[in-house]
């Protein structure tokens, strides 16, 4: 009886959009990111963001993702699609601070 209660919740979960194993991640952030939004608040150099950006902290963006990474992160500046853009643009438009 145990097997078939853990097929049934496993099956539960799927249905439900989530993982066994993701945490509560799904219920933290919503995946729904808007790029749109960051129109015009997009900069290929860093002088050019901070310039912009003024007292909201300039974060490195993977605009085909959903996660940005501040400064203190290896990846800040170092990801093949990324730009820089400014931290309260990022998270208005849905994106979120990764945790590398």
């Amino acid at each position: 009886m145990g097997r078939v209660a853990a097929v049934v919740i496993a099956l539960a979960l799927v249905m439900a959009g989530a993982s066994a194993d993701d945490g509560g991640h799904h219920a933290k952030h919503d995946y729904h990111v808007h790029p749109a939004k960051l129109s015009g608040r997009t900069f290929k150099s860093l002088d050019a963001a901070k310039a912009a950006c003024g007292k909201s902290p300039v974060v490195w963006l993977n605009p085909t993702g959903v996660v940005f990474h501040t400064s203190t992160s290896r990846w800040f500046g170092h990801t093949s699609t990324g730009v820089y853009t400014c931290r309260d643009a990022a998270e208005a438009a849905g994106y979120w601070k990764s945790k590398y």
